[in-house]
């Protein structure tokens, strides 16, 4: 079963340059950090960014995951660890993260099949 997640978490104010950094740090790693996937059993994994009129700014988690893979904070590789590590410079918790409702999900069979046979 792939569970598919959209996750609206909120910035720390004064961190939006550091949250940028984040970005920019998993982006120049970025075979590294696809490289940590695999033990997640994670498909796709993609960010968006929100500056919204209040001031806030949000990023907005899009992800397709099996099951039975291994939780990042279980993780010893170096993109999870710094990760981690921006996560909780940067991610506001006094603000509780918005999971969206699943409406429809199409996933070409092609790629369904992949998942699957993972």
């Amino acid at each position: 079963m792939t569970k598919t997640e959209l996750t609206r978490f909120r910035i720390k104010k004064g961190k939006e340059a550091k949250a940028q950094e984040w970005m920019d740090f998993l982006n120049e790693h970025h075979q590294d950090t696809v490289a940590t996937m695999a033990g997640e059993r994670m498909y796709i994994e993609t960010v968006f960014k929100e500056e919204c009129a209040d001031g806030y700014t949000y990023f907005y988690w899009y992800s397709m995951q099996g099951e039975g893979g291994n939780a990042v904070e279980d993780s010893d590789s170096y993109i999870d660890q710094k990760h981690l590590e921006y996560w909780d410079e940067c991610i506001d918790t006094a603000y509780r993260p918005v999971d969206m409702k699943v409406m429809e999900k199409l996933v070409a069979p092609k790629i369904k099949s992949i998942m699957d046979a993972d």
